[in-house]
């Protein structure tokens, strides 16, 4: 799908964009003039989000529907990127997670975690490294991470250790292109309401995950904002960074086993909620 109106501000690519942190995060660049293209999931109905954006902004908006799990159409989808457009900014939103016991989680979610999270993220970005060098100037690229990247934490396994590889392929992607024209950035957001079931697990990890609750549409301005001005780490609202200086200023040892019995209690709560 391709909407009308090409923007002259630039493009950019939000992969995860059809709902929760990417559609907002396609919102805040439209709202900065920014031409789209909008990656999601098969049937995801991204196309009444492109419509709507370009009705409300005024946008050029193109659409395209991809399992990024799926090695193949990660390269499908650059092909075509490659060949159609330059890039402003690449957004790699898409992503997934989950809470549990390591024995008892699915081998197919702990694939799909590292594939999304991990090698998509890491091949599209290489991929598409041609469409960055056409820009008209300066190109961005923004990986979300998460708090979660800060510190493992047990029953949450691989999410955690997918986003601390986020995080480190940043920085050093940063380092390697700083006279590049392209700069990395890596934003890590803590517990948003993106959806019913986040909003339950977030209100039973208690007071203190409450405190670092941001409004998933200020996360989204303050991660373009920051990316926009060039910054390496970009940490949405005050509650999160207080974790993140706590995280650092007290024994790792501290923190790993308080993460870890809020995740215990979160998951036997989940599973006596579910049974």
């Amino acid at each position: 799908m391709q909407t009308s109106n090409p923007s002259s501000k630039g493009t950019a690519l939000i992969t995860g964009a059809s709902k929760g942190f990417g559609k907002e995060l396609a919102i805040s660049c439209a709202k900065r003039g920014y031409g789209l293209i909008l990656v999601s999931l098969p049937n995801s109905n991204i196309d009444n989000l492109a419509n709507q954006i370009n009705e409300n902004y005024g946008v050029q908006v193109d659409t395209f529907e991809y399992d990024l799990t799926d090695e193949e159409k990660v390269h499908e989808l650059a092909a075509v990127i490659n060949a159609r457009f330059s890039l402003d900014i690449l957004i790699n939103n898409a992503g997934c997670g989950g809470s549990g016991e390591f024995e008892k989680s699915p081998v197919a979610y702990i694939e799909r975690v590292l594939n999304l999270n991990v090698r998509a993220t890491a091949l599209l970005t290489h991929l598409l490294i041609p469409a960055l060098r056409r820009c008209n100037g300066h190109a961005y690229v923004m990986n979300i991470s998460s708090m979660a990247a800060f510190s493992p934490m047990g029953y949450k396994h691989v999410y955690p250790a997918s986003k601390a590889f986020l995080y480190s392929f940043t920085l050093g992607l940063r380092e390697e292109y700083r006279d590049s024209g392209i700069s990395f950035s890596s934003v890590h957001p803590g517990p948003m309401l993106t959806n019913s079931d986040t909003s339950r697990r977030i209100i039973q990890q208690g007071i203190f995950a409450k405190f670092c609750l941001v409004g998933t549409s200020k996360v989204a301005d303050k991660a373009l904002k920051g990316t926009l001005e060039g910054k390496s780490v970009i940490i949405p609202g005050i509650g999160n960074k207080i974790s993140y200086w706590i995280i650092k200023v007290l024994p790792s040892a501290w923190v790993k086993k308080m993460l870890t019995m809020g995740m215990k209690r979160e998951v036997a709560l989940y599973a006596v909620q579910s049974s």
